[in-house]
């Protein structure tokens, strides 16, 4: 797994075919085409007030400002990240050890796993319109790089930001 350093320190994010993660999902939610395509096959998820070029815009111009927000937290003296980023689960309220993590806007999705306090590692991000992310093979895989990279990372005895820069500084 190789892992690329955004914002050294506090944001990361999984590098497994020659572009980080992070700016592979902002470049596909940028991408009209490819966003007006994803509703088109995914159109019985949609809703019935919206129509599939409103929403395509909308993505668009949700993408933008979930890269914004990401970088302005990121940058900012004091900021924590935990702003953008919260838990997997809606349910969860206590914290877990390498958590999985989801930063939103609307429909977009950034999913993290959570190393330590203000540091994550972004793992992917999917157009989420179903409740639950089992419920589309697009999101469910999403769930499972969660798992996948989350379990890579135990095996690898990283537990928190120390343990997780020895293991970048091994790579």
């Amino acid at each position: 797994m190789k892992i690329v350093r955004i914002f050294d320190g506090r944001l990361y994010s999984v590098n497994e075919t020659g572009e980080h993660e992070l700016r592979r999902v902002l470049r596909l939610w940028k991408d009209f085409s490819y966003v007006y395509h994803f509703l088109s096959e995914n159109r019985n998820d949609l809703p019935a007030e919206a129509t599939i070029e409103q929403l395509a815009e909308s993505i668009i111009d949700n993408a933008f400002d979930i890269e914004d927000s990401i970088m302005k937290l990121a940058r900012a003296k004091g900021a924590k990240l935990e702003e953008f980023f919260k838990p997997l689960n809606n349910h969860e309220y206590q914290v877990r050890k390498l958590a999985g993590q989801k930063g939103r806007k609307n429909y977009l999705r950034i999913y993290a796993i959570k190393i330590d306090d203000n540091c994550f590692l972004i793992t992917g991000g999917a157009i989420k319109l179903t409740q639950f992310m089992e419920e589309r093979e697009h999101t469910n895989i999403e769930l499972k790089k969660i798992k996948k990279y989350r379990d890579y990372l135990v095996e690898e005895q990283v537990f928190d930001a120390p343990s997780f820069n020895d293991f970048l500084n091994e790579q």
